[in-house]
């Protein structure tokens, strides 16, 4: 098992990260550890890429849920890019995670977001 491994790059307020291994229980710990951190930083989204990641188990996929529902506490948002075949099916079906095929597309969507947010025009009815 490689030594679990995320490189970070802030890109418009948001962070990437990217994971360098496939996840089980002897590094889910690692992994959560490293989560938590990028978590507390002063960014409103954390792309979380997964390209280099071949598999991943239970473990790995519990601590992605217990992370996108820390981050949603702190008004934050987790979402998942370049997800692998072999992990890409489970996590769509536990329709929790935004995924997006790349880092563009996942900006692209949280600029929409972001303006919807602010969006001054309010029907009231």
């Amino acid at each position: 098992m490689r030594k679990l491994e995320l490189t970070t790059r802030i890109i418009q307020k948001h962070l990437c990260a990217k994971l360098n291994c496939d996840v089980d229980s002897g590094n889910a710990g690692q992994l959560r550890e490293a989560l938590n951190d990028l978590a507390d930083k002063d960014v409103t989204a954390v792309f979380l890429d997964l390209s280099d990641v071949r598999k991943m188990d239970s473990a790995g996929i519990a601590v992605l849920v217990e992370i996108h529902e820390l981050m949603k506490k702190r008004i934050k948002r987790l979402a998942l890019i370049h997800t692998p075949e072999a992990v890409h099916g489970m996590l769509e079906l536990m329709g929790v995670f935004e995924m997006y095929s790349d880092l563009d597309a996942g900006l692209k969507a949280a600029g929409q977001k972001a303006k919807r947010l602010h969006d001054s025009t309010r029907l009231l009815g």
